[in-house]
């Protein structure tokens, strides 16, 4: 393992167990059920840790900590970027009707959404039947309340 394999390794799994020991104190708590997991992990990170590191040849190891962040970008290099990529959509020709072709592939199924189709059709009708279904019953509920309420009526 090259060291700046180990040193991605280890920022990796030291945010795994970051997050691990933020949920194992959130969530798992004092719950007798349920396990903390955030200790097999900085086990793991200790054993990357112990596995020695292959030197590259002729140049020595720099020290993680001594590396200094890449991605600052001065004024310049990004104007000098801005150029470039301005030139490079120049340069890009205008899409030819081969590509024009290639989109209107005619194995590819195309939707047709001016007018419904068999499905929505049918949806439509299971809708109404099931809104006669819901009169039906409502009105013969009503005939039986009816005809009980007439049955215990006694005449006088």
């Amino acid at each position: 393992m090259t060291p700046e394999e180990k040193s991605a390794l280890v920022q990796f799994m030291g945010t795994m167990y970051g997050e691990s020991k933020k949920n194992d104190d959130m969530l798992v708590g004092q719950s007798t059920n349920l396990k903390p997991k955030a200790n097999q992990i900085k086990n793991q990170v200790e054993q990357v840790l112990r596995v020695p590191v292959q030197r590259s040849t002729g140049t020595p190891p720099q020290p993680v900590a001594a590396q200094a962040p890449s991605n600052i970008v001065t004024p310049e290099q990004a104007a000098a970027e801005l150029a470039q990529a301005q030139q490079e959509q120049a340069i890009v020709p205008e899409p030819t009707q081969t590509t024009v072709e290639q989109l209107n592939d005619p194995n590819q199924m195309e939707f047709d959404l001016s007018e419904p189709s068999k499905v929505d059709k049918i949806i439509e009708l299971l809708e109404k039947q099931n809104k006669l279904l819901v009169e039906i019953r409502d009105s013969s509920i009503k005939s039986k309340y009816n005809a009980k309420r007439a049955k215990n009526k006694k005449p006088q």
